[in-house]
């Protein structure tokens, strides 16, 4: 009798466990059903559309689980995942091409950067060094094109021109030209490219001067119109929504800016060296000669970035981005983004340093010196 008893009362405690199991393991799923698709990657793996619909959650997930950045929102939830995929456009460097200090054969015969025997200091903002450059401060926008790569080079370029003219050349370089006219075998213009090619271009053709869109600076602006792809109806610019123009760049031999007084031959800029800068550099780099560009691998919580020093944290890759670095801190790079103000700090972005986050060190920085 009691054994009878004993194997009901056994069963009775099995049954009671395993429905305790089977809510549990159905709690654990339907919290991460909650959770934004590109989170239940940490968990799943599963790889899924890159979209913003359920951003909030995601949101919540990287400010719970780490301290460095605070991600926030930046884009709409129904932001095309087509024009996301867009902004990230450049293409991935060459895994042979690592950053050794010097420029890659296709580009010019070896070179070495000679810099000061003094050491850099500590933390260190180009703006706050040369505050006759005005570009230095200036955040550009893309716009609907795969352009990050011409964008950042140029904007380097035009840092570059400024620093080495002690303030004299305030213009702006053309983005627009290199998207447009460089016709190497890596430049694809709105569909993406290498920065390391955009500075060939400049050392070999030259850039004319261009800048922004809608304005009579220069002699060739860019052709893309700025929009608020980020805050919706609440940004400074018109609503992304209300235009669905597709421009493709078309090489011009002429100044489109008819009022540019400058003629085109005549306005032409061109580079001195075209060369990489290996991460231990960097900070000497940036100290004496100024900006560079830096590319690295795009993951889905890098658009949710608002401050703080961003690493990835989860997500799938979607691609890769150009961006141009400023200045430095404490574990810490800072770059100015092309996707307007509007996104992250005010366009900035801290990206962690020395860890090789993202890929963002293994091929080295990208840059130019201006011919004298």
């Amino acid at each position: 009798m009691r054994s009878s008893r004993y194997e009901i009362n056994n069963a009775v405690f099995k049954f009671v466990n395993y429905l305790r199991l089977l809510w549990e393991a159905f709690c654990f799923c339907g919290a991460l059903n909650l959770l934004p698709a590109l989170a239940r990657d940490i968990f799943s793996g599963d790889s899924e559309t890159f979209n913003l619909k359920n951003q909030d959650a995601m949101i919540e997930y990287i400010n719970r689980v780490q301290t460095s950045w605070t991600a926030g929102r930046n884009f709409p939830d129904d932001t095309d995942p087509d024009y996301l995929k867009r902004l990230v456009s450049a293409w991935r460097p060459e895994r042979d091409e690592q950053a050794n200090g010097t420029v890659s054969d296709d580009l010019e015969e070896e070179f070495h950067v000679t810099y000061s025997g003094a050491d850099p200091p500590a933390e260190f903002d180009a703006r706050k060094k040369w505050t006759n450059c005005p570009s230095l401060s200036h955040i550009y926008d893309q716009g609907n094109c795969g352009g990050c790569w011409a964008v950042s080079s140029a904007s380097v370029i035009t840092d570059r021109i400024c620093i080495s003219s002690d303030g004299k050349f305030k213009d702006m370089i053309s983005a627009w030209e290199i998207l447009s006219c460089c016709d190497e075998d890596k430049c694809r213009g709105c569909d993406g490219g290498l920065e390391k090619i955009a500075f060939k271009y400049y050392k070999k053709h030259g850039v004319v001067t261009g800048g922004e869109f809608g304005t009579n600076q220069g002699c060739m602006p860019y052709q893309i119109k700025p929009c608020t792809h980020h805050m919706g109806r609440d940004g400074r610019y018109k609503d992304c929504d209300s235009y669905n123009e597709t421009v493709v760049p078309s090489c011009k031999t002429e100044c489109p800016n008819k009022s540019y007084q400058t003629p085109y031959a005549k306005d032409r800029h061109f580079g001195k060296r075209a060369y990489q800068v290996k991460a231990a550099d960097l900070k000497k780099e940036l100290f004496e000669f100024g900006p560079v560009t830096m590319s690295f691998e795009v993951f889905a919580d890098f658009p949710l970035y608002k401050s703080g020093i961003y690493h990835h944290v989860t997500g799938k890759s979607v691609g890769w981005h150009a961006v141009r670095v400023i200045g430095y801190g404490p574990g810490y790079y800072l770059a100015t983004n092309s996707w307007n103000s509007e996104w992250g700090d005010n366009g900035l972005v801290k990206f962690k340093s020395g860890t090789n986050e993202c890929s963002n060190e293994e091929d080295g920085f990208q840059t130019a010196s201006p011919k004298e």
